[in-house]
């Protein structure tokens, strides 16, 4: 547990601290989950754990509609409507005791007070008419009576005047069911009012008019019989009453919206002994809304400390699992451990498929394309076995989150098992889709089955959910296929796919590679091939190999003719240099192959094939000119072998020391004059040993008998490049 021992080590610890205290916030761990999901079929009735309530929209609207139904209509009233009657009688009055004699004018305005004849009414004769307008005169000759008559009018029509008065037209735009309705009386001394219905329509007001000016006109007649007066004006005025009150629509529309608006919302209360849901129907929405509300009572209900004892709980958990994949990485994946980043790539994506998981089982029971996701990325960025354990444990904290059901697991479980186990090598990006039709099909047939099993009925929605299930494992080859690109970018990792795009002989610092110094060229192409198959031979990566070799030289082109394999038999750049300096000159090509490199945005992969193809190996052939310069001269200083040494890293993996191995001896083997099989494996064998005992290897995990393989796959292809000729005689002279 080294790795976990050093005090760099805390902040490790502290970032899974912060991640699990974040996953507990969002999923609300302090809780346990509800554990219903649409379409499931419940066994038996389920009753609720607590009493709880919901909204009652059905008794809700009644009440809404009951309380529009009794809101008031809103009338204008308009009391100069009266007034003006009140004004033409008296008009009419005065031209009346001002006539001079009863002329045809006069007899029409006096008509007016008397019904017209029909076969119900006998109005008076033209004599009596005459003479009742006689005693009209004759009383209103008295001082004072004109204005007392007036007085006494408007006294009797006042009262309506405020309240108003309702037209049988009115009365018909009236809205719902209210006794009463609003008037409002518009002017200086504008108010509002509650009124009976009763009180202002127009029959009942006529009535009391008729009452109401009987009193009045009464207090007029001193003895004499008004009768006939009463009569008159009391027809006058039922025929001429006028309606004051306008129906206002908008103003009502108001009211009623207001008495809408004042309506509680009604609420159905469930006990723990009434069902919430019936047995053997299936849950849909209206089912899943009571359940949840039912959920959140229980919760709402739980005390602090069944709470904090939960998210303990939860929390452990979290740790539980992350240790496990702790353990994992300590012993397998050491260098995630190593480097705050790698930690932080690999924790981020875990967490955050955790919290997507729970928000997408909660919405769409869609967890499994999260996952599927996270798992297809680990495959690719690390090891499959890795990524079968996280799978496991992130699928694990989904469902005791979420409140997913077994079925949910075995179904994540499976799919993701299914798409990792064939993330393989990923050479097409057709791959990816075939991966995720693949995790479908699992996904679909698992789903289904298991549910069958768990006791849900064959039906068309079990169907259909398990169809839902494998869309998504499909989905997620899809959005794989198109996060790839992000994914390598993220991760620094080069697959299959941008692999064989890279190797293609087009790139341009290959075709600069071949224009500048064609010799590295063709020995770069050489070295790819033979290093392919030996990476092969060891099960690592051949094809990373193979691209690794391409440009593993690229920093010769920059001074081409002071390497051998760019150089004629009679230019050598070398001779008469000092060896220190011509070792500085062969070194800089590792420096300078880096620089070109991350100028032209190769992937850091391939820059570690530049910077570790030699390792901190000797550049043996100037170090052996310097030795033998100071044999040969004693007062020379003696030879610093640091200075003819590469300066590193060493080979931090095996594919690059299978490359330092191919390199070293294909460079090698030019020498050799009769290259037979024999003589190849005899310098294979000493270049490699040389290295191996100078700890070139220490740092790549290389085993003895992964270097005896390569040895033998480096050997059988050397052998056949330089495969001995059959020699033809030479033509005879005539």
């Amino acid at each position: 547990m080294s790795e976990l021992s050093h005090p760099d080590k805390l902040l490790y610890l502290a970032c899974a601290l912060f991640a699990a205290v974040a996953l507990w916030l969002l999923t609300g761990a302090w809780n346990p989950p509800m554990q219903y999901r649409l379409g499931y079929v419940p066994p038996a009735e389920i009753h609720p754990r607590v009493q709880f309530s919901v909204d009652d929209d059905q008794a809700t609207v009644k009440m809404q509609r009951d309380a529009e139904n009794e809101a008031m209509s809103v009338y204008t009233n308009e009391p100069a409507r009266l007034e003006q009657m009140r004004t033409r009688l008296q008009t009419i009055i005065n031209q009346l005791t001002q006539a001079k004699q009863f002329d045809a004018e006069v007899e029409r305005l006096w008509n007016e007070f008397f019904p017209i004849a029909d076969e119900t009414v006998a109005p008076p004769n033209p004599m009596e008419r005459e003479e009742q307008f006689t005693r009209l005169k004759t009383l209103f000759q008295r001082e004072g009576m004109l204005n007392a008559f007036q007085q006494r009018v408007e006294a009797a029509l006042k009262p309506f005047a405020s309240r108003g008065i309702m037209a049988p037209d009115q009365l018909e735009q009236k809205q719902g069911q209210a006794a009463s309705i609003i008037v409002v009386t518009a002017g200086p001394n504008s108010n509002q009012q509650i009124i009976s219905l009763n009180d202002v329509l127009r029959a009942q007001v006529l009535e009391k008019i008729r009452k109401s000016l009987q009193l009045e006109l009464e207090e007029l007649s001193k003895g004499e019989d008004l009768r006939f007066l009463v009569e008159a004006v009391t027809f006058w005025v039922e025929k001429n009453l006028p309606g004051t009150l306008t129906f206002d629509r908008q103003a009502t529309i108001l009211e009623r919206e207001k008495a809408v608006a004042a309506v509680e919302t009604q609420q159905r209360i469930y006990s723990t002994k009434e069902p919430v849901v019936q047995g053997g129907v299936p849950l849909q929405g209206r089912e899943l809304f009571l359940l949840r509300r039912e959920h959140e009572a229980y919760c709402d209900q739980r005390s602090f400390l069944s709470k904090t004892i939960y998210s303990l709980a939860i929390l452990g958990m979290y740790y539980a699992l992350g240790t496990l994949c702790a353990i994992y990485l300590v012993v397998k994946c050491p260098r995630i451990l190593r480097d705050l980043n790698e930690y932080l790539l690999f924790l981020v994506p875990t967490c955050a498929a955790i919290a997507l998981g729970y928000w997408f089982d909660d919405r769409w029971q869609a967890e499994v394309l999260v996952v599927m996701i996270l798992a297809m990325t680990i495959s690719i960025v690390y090891q499959q076995e890795f990524a079968l354990l996280v799978t496991a444990c992130v699928s694990l904290a989904i469902v005791l989150t979420s409140g997913s059901s077994l079925v949910g697991f075995v179904t994540v479980a499976a799919s993701c098992s299914a798409a990792t186990l064939s993330m393989t090598r990923i050479r097409s990006r057709n791959k990816l889709l075939f991966v995720g039709i693949w995790a479908g099909v699992v996904a679909f047939t698992t789903n289904y089955g298991v549910s069958i099993v768990a006791g849900q009925p064959a039906t068309l929605a079990l169907l259909e959910a398990a169809a839902w299930q494998g869309a998504y494992a499909v989905g997620a080859g899809i959005l794989m296929t198109v996060l790839l690109p992000f994914v390598e970018k993220a991760y620094g990792i080069l697959t299959d796919i941008s692999l064989l795009e890279l190797g293609d002989a087009a790139h341009p610092l290959l075709q600069k590679l071949a224009q500048r110094a064609p010799g590295t060229y063709n020995h770069s192409i050489t070295v790819a091939s033979i290093a392919e198959a030996a990476a092969d031979s060891i099960r690592a990566n051949g094809l990373l190999v193979r691209v690794g070799a391409y440009f593993h030289d690229i920093g010769k082109m920059l001074k081409p003719e002071y390497f051998v394999e760019n150089q004629t038999a009679s230019d050598n750049r070398h001779d008469g240099l000092n060896p220190a300096i011509s070792t500085l000159v062969i070194i800089a090509h590792v420096k300078d192959g880096a620089d070109l490199a991350r100028q032209n945005r190769l992937p850091r992969a391939i820059i570690d094939f530049i910077e570790q193809h030699h390792g901190t190996t000797l550049v043996e052939y100037f170090y052996r000119v310097a030795s033998a310069k100071v044999e040969a001269n004693p007062d020379e200083r003696e030879v610093d072998e640091t200075i003819y040494r590469y300066p590193g890293p060493k080979p931090q993996t095996k594919e690059a020391a299978v490359l330092m191995i191919c390199d070293a001896v294909e460079s090698a083997c030019r020498t050799l004059v009769e290259p037979t099989s024999a003589r190849i494996e005899a310098l294979v064998e000493e270049l490699s040993m040389k290295r191996l005992l100078d700890g070139q290897f220490d740092e790549c995990g290389l085993t003895l008998q992964e270097l005896r393989q390569i040895q033998n796959s480096v050997t059988k292809s050397l052998t056949a490049v330089y495969h001995g000729r059959v020699k033809y005689p030479s033509s005879q002279p005539a």
